[in-house]
């Protein structure tokens, strides 16, 4: 079991970073005597990935960028146009039970603590409901990441604990949102929201510019969505997936708009969370209680210090190997797959390809079986550092 920590603080937020020695200083000498661990922000199956991300992450190398640079030149003299990933979307390899459990046992192995995991499927509650009707003695919140458009781009938001009786109701008004978006909606939805007692409302990953705008456009739409929902945020997340340089500017940002920072590890391939919270809240509506309060401890797991590309690979090979004892009977990516038709059916990619793996992606799994070889992990590794720096 790793031990603590040298920490930083930005307002009422703590970042410990569970790799170091032990040090005694009164912002962080007992955090592991706290008495539970939170994972926010983690996908399951249920959430819908566009397949685009999948190959920009696998695009960062090389061989990769290579092989689909030309079967994308292939398939446009074959066709006449060019080959839209944003008709198909993955499905994480991990089922709503396994999610849970992969993110609970981090914390009982690895921090001694009791855990509270809040699941976030991309704008939809299935899977934290499955696991009430599992068991419903569980402290399982009902939470979703919300995708929210504002001007001519987009945000995601972490809403954490909505209420039993009323989510599907909460639910559908946020679709319906998405479809019509408009200023005055967002601002009363947000508040109706934000007066539950016990609910969390997180702004994931903000400083990402996921809509490729330009970073520079992004921060300005950032700065007005924060101009106008301010009141409603509990918090800015630091997020496991974006870098410590773009994390560390949260954390500035949070401390210049008054919020805390909390986690989010982001988390849809096998590796749990690399980022955590600790509280001595002993629920999770409880633990939103404290960072409404403005307090908020924030745990960096061994994992990030991993090169974030690297991460990356790792989670679409978790995505497109074969997983041979898939609950779902899901066993290759091909299951696991969909493409949307002209007619707005959503058919699995292995039902379009009844005689076998399609040739592109035949050659994208050979190259990643290939760079998955523990020899070549070195080198891969080398390949894939992104110069940004991690925690030291």
């Amino acid at each position: 079991m790793s031990t603590t920590v040298r920490s930083t603080t930005a307002r009422s937020t703590t970042v410990s970073y569970s790799w170091l020695p032990k040090r005694e200083t009164p912002s962080n000498a007992n955090w592991r005597s706290a008495l539970c661990g939170v994972s926010l922000h983690s996908h399951t199956s249920v959430s819908k990935e566009c397949v685009g991300i999948l190959f920009e992450h696998g695009a960062r190398n090389p061989l990769i960028a290579w092989v689909l640079d030309r079967e994308k030149r292939r398939y446009r003299t074959r066709f006449g146009k060019e080959l839209d990933f944003g008709r198909a979307y993955w499905t994480s390899p991990v089922t709503p039970h396994e999610a849970h459990t992969l993110e609970a046992k981090q914390i009982r192995v690895s921090l001694g603590m009791h855990p509270l995991v809040s699941l976030t499927d991309h704008d939809d509650i299935e899977a934290n409901q499955l696991l009430q009707l599992i068991d419903g003695k569980e402290d399982i919140p009902v939470s979703t990441e919300w995708s929210v458009p504002y001007e001519d781009t987009f945000f995601h938001f972490g809403i954490h604990n909505l209420p039993k009786d009323s989510a599907d109701e909460f639910h559908h008004a946020m679709q319906v949102f998405r479809k019509d978006p408009a200023p005055q909606a967002l601002h009363a939805l947000l508040a109706e929201l934000h007066a539950i007692p016990d609910l969390l409302i997180v702004l994931n990953h903000p400083l990402w510019d996921e809509a490729g705008l330009g970073q520079q456009h992004h921060e300005a739409a950032l700065h007005r969505l924060l101009d106008f929902t301010r009141e409603y945020l509990d918090a800015l997340e630091l997020n496991g997936l974006r870098t410590w340089k773009e994390n560390q500017r949260v954390l500035r940002l949070a401390e210049q708009r008054n919020l805390p920072a909390v986690s989010g590890g982001d988390r849809h391939g096998l590796e749990p969370n690399a980022l955590l919270n600790v509280t001595n809240a002993p629920t999770f509506s409880e633990f939103v209680g404290e960072l409404r309060d403005g307090h908020s401890h924030v745990v960096l797991m061994p994992q990030y210090r991993e090169h974030r590309n690297m991460r990356c690979f790792q989670t679409a090979w978790d995505m497109i190997r074969e997983h041979p004892d898939h609950p779902y009977g899901q066993v290759t990516c091909l299951h696991r797959t969909y493409f949307i038709q002209e007619s707005g059916e959503h058919t699995s990619i292995a039902s379009l390809f009844p005689n076998g793996t399609p040739s592109l992606l035949k050659k994208v799994l050979w190259a990643v079986q290939l760079l998955e070889s523990p020899k070549l992990r070195p080198a891969l590794r080398m390949a894939l550092s992104d110069g940004e720096g991690l925690p030291s």
